[in-house]
């Protein structure tokens, strides 16, 4: 539980385990329980949560230690005479649904499957089933057979931290995944696209300066 001003008031044990924290530990922001690498992501959270018209939990999965978790975070409402708003962030691994292990030249955890959280629930996307990543902010739009998804992290954390050489930055603002790059098609205007291999998938824009590199891992050099 997080007061207010985002301390630590209150852990249960499985918290204390998960994070290998005790007792004495709390009472602390609840950003320097994070790596510096997760605080933003943790202070975005939080600040979704503020927002009026938000009545679902808000959710992210984050390393720490070796696991992957999934925070949840929601405001809780108290009664006299503690009028101020409280928040309530639970945790869940979910080391063993992402496929997560650490590389053992980076030494950085990479997950096998990627969590996507819409309408308040979490569920896990194979890399097969995504065509390609797009740039969106602080989030990226995730491109499968079935729509539109986001996941919260940048496309440099996406490459970063994501098992597989199938995922390859085509452009300033887009990954495609290799195994459904059907094409690559230069327009009359010069621009070149990477084209997929189902029509109902939109072309994404390549590069000029990473047409060569393209070529070289796709085998068409």
């Amino acid at each position: 539980m997080l007061s207010a001003d985002y301390r630590v008031v209150g852990m249960n044990a499985y918290a204390r385990r998960t994070l290998d924290l005790d007792r004495a530990d709390m009472g602390r922001p609840v950003f320097d329980y994070h790596p510096s690498r997760s605080r933003q992501k943790i202070g975005a959270l939080l600040a979704q949560c503020r927002h009026a018209d938000q009545e679902l939990p808000v959710a992210m999965i984050i390393d720490v230690l070796g696991k992957v978790l999934m925070i949840s975070v929601s405001c809780l409402e108290m009664a006299a005479p503690h009028p101020e708003a409280y928040w309530v962030a639970s945790l869940v691994d979910v080391t063993r649904q992402t496929g997560a292990h650490r590389n053992p030249h980076s030494g950085q955890v990479q997950l096998a499957k990627f969590p996507i959280y819409e309408r308040g629930c979490f569920y896990f996307l194979d890399t097969a089933e995504i065509y390609f990543f797009q740039s969106d902010g602080n989030y990226c739009k995730v491109r499968t057979a079935q729509g539109l998804h986001h996941i919260h992290a940048s496309l440099k954390n996406i490459l970063e931290r994501h098992a597989g050489p199938e995922f390859f930055r085509v452009h300033k603002s887009y990954v495609a995944n290799l195994r459904h790059v059907q094409e690559i098609r230069r327009e009359a205007n010069g621009r070149n696209l990477v084209v997929f291999d189902r029509p109902d998938i939109p072309p994404i824009p390549l590069a000029r300066r990473r047409l060569a590199r393209l070529k070289q891992v796709l085998g068409l050099e």
